[in-house]
C-alpha cells in the first residue's frame, strides 16, 4: 500500500514537472508572412536623414509594399521599428591628416526591442519559433546623441562615434571592415540575425545580408526581415 501511494506521488510530481517545463518552452510560431529584402542607400549624401523601416502595417503581408520602409527627412516622425542612419565621421591618420569615412548604422525605433538570436541566412531560414528565452533577452537602447559626437569643428568625431554605436543592439556591427569572418566564410553566413519585437508587441526576425550590395547597388546595403506574428 505504502509503495502504490509512493508511486503515485512520483506520478504527480512528474506530471507537474512536465507542465511546467511546458510553460517554460512557449513558444511563438511562424506566421504566413513573406521574406523581404531592400536595398537601402548608404552614402550620407544620397540618404542624409537615415532609412525608416517599419515590420508590422495594414499590409505587413504583401510580397511588398510602400509601407515597408521610407527614407526619413528632417521633419519625420519616428514611426519605425529600426532606422538605417548613416553619417561622415572624420579622423586623424598616421600621418596627422584629417580623413573622413561613412558611418552607418542600425538604430531601434522608439519602443521597440531587439537580440541577437543567431548568425547566417541559413539560421534566419530555418527560425520558425520564437522561445521564451529569446523574449527574455530582448532589450531597449538609448537613443544615440549625435550632437555629442561632434568634434570642435563642428563634424562628427569616429571615436566618439564609434563608442556610442557600441551601446547599441545591432549599431554598426554588420559593417565589412568590422564584421569579422572567418576563411571560408562568406558574409551571408556569418551577419547577425536578430529578434525584433515591434512597437505593436508583434515579433520579427531581421538581418543584413550583405553590407556591400553587388554591381549596381555597391553603394547600398541589402537588408532582409520576415515578420513572425503581429
Amino acid at each position: 500500500m505504502k509503495k502504490s501511494i509512493y508511486v503515485l506521488i512520483v506520478l504527480v510530481l512528474a506530471l507537474a514537472s512536465c507542465e511546467d517545463s511546458g510553460k517554460e518552452d512557449t513558444i511563438i510560431s511562424q506566421g504566413d508572412y513573406p521574406v523581404k529584402e531592400y536595398y537601402l542607400e548608404r552614402n550620407p549624401n544620397t540618404n542624409p536623414w537615415g532609412v525608416g523601416m517599419d515590420f508590422i502595417h495594414d499590409e505587413c503581408s504583401l510580397e511588398e509594399t510602400e509601407l515597408d520602409y521610407m527614407y526619413l527627412t528632417e521633419d519625420s516622425v519616428n514611426q519605425y521599428d529600426i532606422d538605417f542612419y548613416t553619417v561622415k565621421a572624420y579622423y586623424t591618420d598616421d600621418n596627422g591628416d584629417t580623413q573622413s569615412e561613412g558611418c552607418p548604422a542600425m538604430l531601434l525605433g522608439e519602443g521597440v526591442t531587439a537580440c541577437k538570436i543567431g548568425e547566417g541566412i541559413d539560421f534566419f531560414d530555418s527560425l520558425l519559433t520564437v522561445t521564451e528565452e529569446m523574449i527574455g533577452s530582448l532589450v531597449t537602447e538609448q537613443e544615440v546623441d549625435y550632437e555629442a559626437c561632434k568634434n570642435e569643428d563642428g563634424k562628427y568625431d569616429r571615436e566618439l562615434l564609434f563608442a556610442a554605436l557600441e551601446e547599441c543592439v545591432i549599431g554598426q556591427s554588420f559593417r565589412g571592415n568590422i564584421l569579422e569572418i572567418p576563411d571560408g566564410k562568406t558574409e551571408e553566413e556569418v551577419q547577425a540575425v536578430y529578434l525584433i519585437k515591434t512597437a505593436e508587441e508583434g515579433y520579427t526576425k531581421f538581418m543584413v545580408r550583405q553590407f556591400k550590395g553587388e554591381i549596381p547597388n555597391e553603394k547600398q546595403t541589402l537588408v532582409r526581415w520576415q515578420v513572425i506574428s503581429e
